[in-house]
């Protein structure tokens, strides 16, 4: 989502298929699964490309303008921890050994920026720690940075110049080491990498799967045949990985795509507005959402921001 808004749209993948995905979608609600929407408005500014987490019994929202906590889904309040890696379509939070680490701090845009290898850590929600100013972290930006192993990782990436194909990982968010240059998939950037059932899945347009996340094999190279999407965000829940808020072919859509061996996907009909870069994380058996944005393709020029907060649960 962050590359693709930011650079109208450069990160589409080219892809040959061999997935498959159901061709007419059905409601969420049939059969096991029910969407209910929690709130109209969060508190928080209409926004796009922010995070949620669920930490330490609480469902938190890491947004530009701040933080906003609840225990239960429904009831928000601010904290007063502020945005500390400041742009957020650039760099990512990453939930981390029960704490949140904010890993650099990038300001500006795609054409002029300034990056500070610095690393934040939150254990109590309520202040940052910084805890190196001059770590090792590669200086580069849109990767989705993911915990396995007991070490943060980062696969890809790019700077103003170049984007990478390569490994690097840290037992502790400052020191960091490459551990593969040339890795299968190529360079890449915006990928996003989730752990299902002990196996690694990096997505894409297309699948990848990993036991150790250094060997890769590829699943599919079309996770929906004919078809390139980006700007979803990748969850587990219920043992399946769900993409949630997916551009297809250049149109958003409020579909979500669900599949458990990242090879067959299933399509289904969610009751929220079409947008992507959506904040998403699971919490007390449910998945929330909120955030996204729409827009800025031919049919629909002008962008719409979302807020809303909707939960999904089994039935």
């Amino acid at each position: 989502m962050k590359r693709s808004f930011v650079t109208l749209l450069a990160v589409l993948i080219t892809a040959c298929s061999n997935a498959s995905v159901s061709s007419n979608a059905q409601p969420v609600a049939a059969g096991q699964y029910a969407w209910s929407k929690v709130a109209d408005q969060g508190p928080w500014r209409k926004n796009y490309n922010f995070q949620m987490f669920a930490v330490g019994g609480r469902l938190i929202v890491l947004h530009p303008d701040g933080t906003w906590e609840t225990a239960d889904g429904k009831v928000w309040a601010r904290s007063p921890l502020t945005n500390v890696i400041d742009n957020q379509a650039f760099l990512d939070y990453v939930l981390f050994r029960g704490a949140v680490f904010g890993l650099g701090h990038l300001s500006g845009n795609i054409e002029r920026f300034t990056f500070k290898p610095e690393i934040y850590r939150t254990t109590d929600l309520k202040k940052w720690e910084t805890i190196s100013n001059k770590s090792n972290i590669p200086r580069r930006f849109f990767y989705r940075p993911f915990v396995f192993a007991d070490k943060i990782w980062i696969i890809g990436g790019e700077d103003r110049q170049t984007k990478y194909g390569d490994i690097w990982n840290s037992p502790d968010g400052i020191n960091w080491t490459k551990q593969r240059e040339n890795a299968p998939f190529g360079p890449r950037s915006g990928s996003q990498v989730v752990e299902l059932d002990g196996k690694l899945y990096l997505l894409n347009n297309d699948v990848w799967s990993s036991a150790d996340g250094l060997n890769w094999e590829k699943v599919t190279s079309e996770i929906v045949k004919g078809e390139e999407i980006f700007g979803y965000t990748a969850v587990i829940f219920d043992k399946k990985i769900w993409l949630l808020g997916c551009n297809r072919n250049g149109r958003f859509s409020s579909q979500v795509l669900v599949s458990s061996d990242g090879k067959n996907w299933e399509a289904k009909d969610a009751p929220w507005s079409p947008r992507g870069g959506i904040a998403a994380a699971v919490f007390q058996n449910k998945l929330f959402i909120t955030g996204g944005k729409y827009g800025g393709t031919p049919n629909h020029v002008d962008f719409v921001y979302s807020n809303d907060v909707w939960a999904l649960e089994q039935r």
